[in-house]
């Protein structure tokens, strides 16, 4: 028999998740160290649904409880992010193709910049299958670019600092938790897709443009979440 596919899906802000967790169904829920998970049914499917918090501490210690506590066999991180390449504009999606860590640095000692120790890697892929269904999800509804999604603590609102990400990394977006989740999903041999819709250009405009654009990117991309599920064999 094949296993149950339970899925995590990560949001960091009620805004990323809330219309996801206004369509799941048999919902009961729990708060682990500060987190709260939603456990129910989506599209008929078992799933985790978590608002992590902002920042890469906050979205390692959600993913690990998905893994230890839940359960859960994959993992999908959904939210807004900002462009650092030229060509991607607000409200285009981003299918993460793999993530870096730009903000992870000990090339004073010899390593490459992005370079994280213990796992020894630079780039996290995340997981074809996924990937392919993602794309099927997204179709023809919305502008979408595959490519590398770098994380750090770090919100880009400078045009010098994001170029500096695309050219160390060839980065097609920036955000605050999914190399975090890539890393914990690396070690735990867990299966991880993302999709970012692009709130800004992580320029010096982008404190002026997230606010006004966060809000329809995080449903944009919440809904193709949602449509993630119709695309398993059955």
């Amino acid at each position: 028999m094949a296993e149950t596919i339970i899925t995590g899906i990560i949001g960091a802000m009620d805004v990323e998740v809330k219309s996801i967790a206004a369509n799941m169904q048999n919902v009961t829920e729990k708060v682990i160290s500060g987190i709260p998970f939603s456990c129910g049914t989506l599209s008929g499917r078992q799933v985790v649904l978590a608002r992590c918090g902002i920042g890469k501490v906050n979205a390692a210690i959600c993913t690990q409880i998905m893994v230890s506590v839940f359960g859960v066999n994959e993992i999908i991180n959904t939210g807004v992010a900002g462009a650092v390449a030229k060509g991607i504009r607000q409200n285009d999606i981003v299918i993460a193709e793999c993530f870096v860590q730009h903000d992870v640095d000990t090339s004073a000692i010899g390593d490459p910049v992005g370079f994280v120790s213990t796992v020894n890697r630079i780039y996290f892929e995340t997981d074809k299958s996924i990937i392919l269904r993602l794309k099927a999800a997204i179709g023809s509804k919305a502008r979408a670019h595959m490519g590398t999604v770098a994380t750090g603590d770090q919100f880009i609102a400078d045009k010098k600092t994001g170029r500096k990400i695309h050219e160390t990394f060839n980065a097609s977006a920036c955000d605050m938790e999914g190399g975090a989740i890539a890393q914990v999903c690396a070690l735990a041999g867990i299966p991880f897709g993302a999709v970012r819709c692009i709130s800004d250009s992580a320029d010096e405009k982008a404190h002026m443009d997230y606010p006004e654009f966060a809000a329809k990117a995080a449903t944009t991309c919440a809904a193709m979440v949602m449509e993630y599920f119709k695309y398993f064999e059955s």
